[in-house]
């Protein structure tokens, strides 16, 4: 009687340990669908601040700028250090935090240290 017992108690731990893990299958799923539904969100903001921000007016002149065009007189030997050193890489660093600044500065109650 007693090995009846100790089988059946075997059945459930093992139903409850499936249980369990089915539960924490089921949470990771879930955990990989919200991360997804974020990124989905915040990549369709990106989206849509890209169309409204092509969309400005006097975006026309920005598109016009090439900084290309001041090398292109320069000597080849100057083209190849400034190329060497990454100065193009460095002024989109400098710009991108530059104007990542200037955007927070517009939200209120973030002032950081200005």
């Amino acid at each position: 009687m007693g090995a009846f017992f100790t089988a059946v108690l075997a059945k459930f731990a093992a139903l409850a340990g499936w249980f369990g893990s089915l539960a924490v299958a089921a949470f990771a799923a879930a955990w990989l669908v919200g991360t997804d539904l974020v990124c989905w969100a915040f990549e369709g903001m990106l989206r849509l601040v890209g169309t409204v921000l092509n969309g400005l007016p006097g975006t026309e002149a920005f598109a016009s700028l090439n900084p290309a065009q001041y090398l292109s007189g320069a000597p080849a030997d100057l083209v190849n250090v400034v190329g060497l050193l990454r100065v193009g890489e460095g002024l989109a660093i400098i710009l991108a935090a530059i104007g990542i600044k200037l955007a927070l500065q517009v939200i209120p109650f973030t002032r950081l240290g200005s």
